[in-house]
């Protein structure tokens, strides 16, 4: 058998490029288009005359990876879904050169893809009043964008996971000294203001004069407003029609135009409007509020790298059980329950990694099945801790709720700072949760997925829809414990083990009496009771500060108060007066 070298690639950027979005369409398509560059350097990849074999994604049930014959019989959904991560492993032959020479065909290949893509926008440019002379920096700005790492290293004797690991701790040292070039560099001559979702590049084009003179054309009903924007900007915006629409063989002609994304108010208000093509009115059908969440799996990398396993030496065959886990899980079981389930609209799946918007009273419980879904995909893939406990791979979930005309680039951003604050903050597997009232206050609560908040949080919210609590409940559990909070948990001192226990009998006292004020004739005895453990189980799992205990209890009343008030009136069932 011909020695074989272990090839990983990685490319960027993704956070940043993704999140600078003004809409569902701008969102998807930076994500899209990632996987789109990554897909062409895999297709180079796999070319026969490579002798080169992907290990990580799994290629056998990927859509972008389908021979282009192939592609008009897939599902129009899954062919647009952005799936492919950023970063991809094969093994390849282990001659050096032959080597370099794949992972250089692979970079020009990706490189020579982006370029046409821009090659195909700039040709639209008239179409947007955006001057000929403005050609210069928009050519420099494509090519310093793509950031391209790649790290070759021998299998040998040394086997498959030493050489995984080593050539995880070489790529490193590659990224960390690559070339860099200050966007204060190069021929920006322009004088224009910033890229206003980057704030960046200088502009191409902008502003209200602008704005006002676009001619309609099927290029000019994708800019709503009158942003400055950016070469970068301008890919993103206008890509899918001007490259993605007319791939001669690629089964996409006419499938791009078909291709609807729902608008921010539509999902909001739960309607099929697509695009941002209609001003919808959201209270019409629904509340005027949406949610971003970011999904992950937990400890990925160390899953990956094979640290998790109780035998290192299966790492090869861990890769592809793996892999194929993953690759089930974001093509067959994400988007029915994002949009099947929940209401929402899939922007991104990949492995483990989902981006999604959701009517935000459907937010938590569309995570939490997106968590159970996840465990149910991985649950064959094992390893141990270092109690020698076994461990199955989790998930952990941020989640950000605005106002639908909140940016929604800062919408995802939220949603990545609270899921990493689940996983950082409240200790993974959890879920974390910000609110972005429109009046600028900001309240967050997170939450270990199995510490019992979650099952609380949705007990108090099906007795709300069900008229058994009144609206006023929530609120009222809060303004009763608000005066206890009597300095900052983070800051507070351990408080004597007999005061805690009495300050937790005053928690679970005045939940009570919030219970027995804001009930109605419809709560049953054994509401109370179920209630009543839930709240139990909840405030023993939380750390032994009473401190804690009434933060995070103030924090679930709060989110579920307000994301109860946020749900269409058709949802939401008429209760009786409070007993």
């Amino acid at each position: 058998m011909m020695s074989k070298a272990l090839l990983k690639f990685q490319i960027g950027p993704v956070q940043d490029f993704i999140a600078a979005a003004r809409s569902t369409r701008d969102l998807w398509s930076g994500s899209y288009l990632l996987s789109y560059l990554v897909a062409k350097g895999l297709r180079e990849l796999l070319k026969p005359e490579h002798a080169s074999e992907l290990i990580f994604p799994n290629p056998a049930i990927q859509p972008l990876l389908k021979q282009l014959s192939e592609w008009p019989q897939q599902d129009q959904k899954a062919l647009l879904t952005p799936n492919l991560p950023n970063l991809f492993v094969a093994r390849v032959p282990a001659d050096s050169g032959k080597a370099t020479a794949i992972a250089k065909a692979v970079q020009d290949a990706i490189k020579d893809q982006w370029q046409a893509i821009a090659i195909a926008v700039w040709k639209q440019h008239a179409a947007l009043n955006i001057p000929a002379t403005s050609e210069t920096a928009f050519r420099n700005a494509v090519n310093k964008h793509l950031s391209i790492s790649w790290q070759i290293t021998p299998i040998g004797e040394r086997g498959y996971t030493e050489a995984y690991r080593d050539n995880g701790w070489h790529l490193d040292a590659v990224r960390q000294t690559r070339d860099f070039v200050a966007w204060g560099s190069g021929a920006w001559t322009l004088g224009h203001e910033k890229d206003s979702l980057t704030g960046k590049e200088e502009a191409l084009c902008g502003g209200t004069e602008w704005f006002g003179q676009l001619k309609t054309n099927e290029y000019s009903k994708l800019f709503k407003h009158s942003d400055h924007v950016g070469p970068i900007t301008f890919i993103k915006r206008v890509w899918h029609l001007a490259y993605l629409a007319h791939r001669d063989g690629a089964g996409l002609q006419g499938q791009v135009q078909q291709f609807r994304l729902r608008s921010i108010p539509a999902i909001a208000a739960r309607t099929d409007e697509p695009d941002d093509e209609h001003d919808t009115d959201p209270t019409a059908g629904g509340e005027k509020y949406i949610a971003a969440i970011a999904f992950d799996g937990d400890y990925i990398g160390k899953w990956v790298d094979g640290k998790e396993l109780e035998n290192p030496g299966e790492l090869r065959q861990h890769h592809t059980a793996f892999s194929a886990a993953l690759s089930d899980f974001a093509l067959n079981k994400v988007r029915a329950i994002v949009e099947d389930e929940h209401a929402g609209q899939l922007i991104y799946a990949g492995g483990d990694d989902v981006v999604a918007l959701v009517p935000s009273d459907t937010a938590l419980e569309c995570a939490s099945a997106l968590r159970q879904a996840f465990c149910e995909a991985t649950k064959e893939i094992s390893g141990k801790n270092e109690k020698g406990e076994v461990i199955h791979p989790d998930a952990s979930a941020g989640i950000a709720i605005a106002h639908i005309h909140a940016p929604l680039q800062d919408l995802i951003r939220e949603a990545q700072k609270a899921e990493k604050r689940a996983k950082n903050t409240v200790g993974r597997p959890a879920f974390s949760i910000t609110l972005m009232k429109r009046s600028g206050e900001i309240s967050e609560w997170g939450a270990k997925w199995e510490f019992g908040g979650l099952a609380l949080y949705q007990q108090i919210a099906v007795l709300l829809d069900l008229g058994k609590l009144t609206g006023k409940f929530p609120h009222r559990v809060c303004q009763l414990l608000t005066p206890y909070l009597s300095r900052q948990a983070d800051l507070a001192d351990p408080a004597d083990p007999a005061d805690q226990t009495d300050l937790s009998a005053v928690i679970t006292r005045e939940f009570a009496f919030a219970v027995s004020r804001q009930s109605t004739a419809a709560l049953t005895p054994k509401d109370r009771d179920d209630l009543t453990t839930a709240l139990a189980t909840y405030l023993g799992n939380l750390h032994t500060l009473a401190q804690t205990q009434l933060t995070a209890l103030i924090g679930l009343c709060t989110t579920v108060a307000f994301t109860h008030r946020t749900r269409p009136e058709s949802t939401t069932p008429k209760g009786n007066s409070p007993a």
